[in-house]
C-alpha cells in the first residue's frame, strides 16, 4: 500500500498531537517548545524532528508565530488528520505534573465560586421572603386603615385623594 506524499508519518502526528495537547489551554493557545525539546519527548535527533516541522509548517498543519517577547511560535492550524494512541511516558513529567496541579487549582477555585453563589443566592431568598413579608404586612395595614376610614363614613374616592396628597408631600 503506497502512501501519499500529504499523508503524515507515525512521528509527524505524534508530534502534531503533543503540539495540539500543549495548547489546549485557551490562556496559551501556542507550543514554545524547541526542536530538541521534541526530539527529547520523542527520543528522536533533533534534526528529524526539525524536518518533521518544517513538513507539518509546508503541508498547512502548524502555523509559525512570534508573541510581544519575540519569541518563536508554533500554532496548530486546526486542520484534520488521523491521530494515533499518545504515548505519554516520553513526555516530561514536570510538565505533566504542573498541568495536573493547574488543572486541580482550577477545579478548587470552581468549587469556591460555586459555594459563594450558593450562599448569595441563599441570602437572596431571605431578602425575598422578608419583602413578601414586608409586603404582606403594609397590605394587612392598608386593610386596616380602610376598615378604620369606612366605619367613619370616608368613601373610597376620599381614601384615593389622601393617598395623593401624601404621595405630593413625600415627592417633595
Amino acid at each position: 500500500m503506497s502512501r501519499s506524499k500529504s499523508e503524515l508519518s507515525f512521528k509527524e502526528r505524534e508530534i502534531l498531537q503533543t503540539i495540539i495537547h500543549r495548547t489546549k489551554n485557551p490562556k496559551y493557545p501556542t507550543f514554545f517548545g524547541s526542536n530538541e525539546y521534541l526530539a527529547k519527548c520523542f527520543d528522536i535527533q533533533p534534526d528529524t524532528a526539525r524536518k518533521a516541522i518544517n513538513k507539518l509548517i509546508k503541508t498547512g498543519y502548524l502555523a509559525k508565530g512570534s508573541d510581544e517577547q519575540n519569541r518563536r511560535h508554533l500554532i496548530y492550524t486546526g486542520k484534520e488528520f488521523t491521530p494515533v494512541v499518545l504515548d505519554l511516558r516520553n513526555i516530561d513529567k514536570h510538565i505533566l505534573k504542573q498541568e495536573r496541579d493547574d488543572a486541580l487549582r482550577e477545579l478548587s477555585t470552581c468549587r469556591h465560586e460555586l459555594e459563594l453563589a450558593q450562599i448569595r443566592i441563599k441570602s437572596l431568598e431571605n431578602e425575598a421572603v422578608s419583602l413578601r413579608n414586608k409586603l404582606f404586612e403594609s397590605d394587612m395595614r392598608i386593610n386596616e386603615l380602610e376598615n378604620i376610614f369606612f366605619s367613619q363614613g370616608v368613601s373610597k374616592e376620599q381614601i384615593d385623594g389622601m393617598i395623593k396628597q401624601v404621595q405630593t408631600i413625600q415627592a417633595a
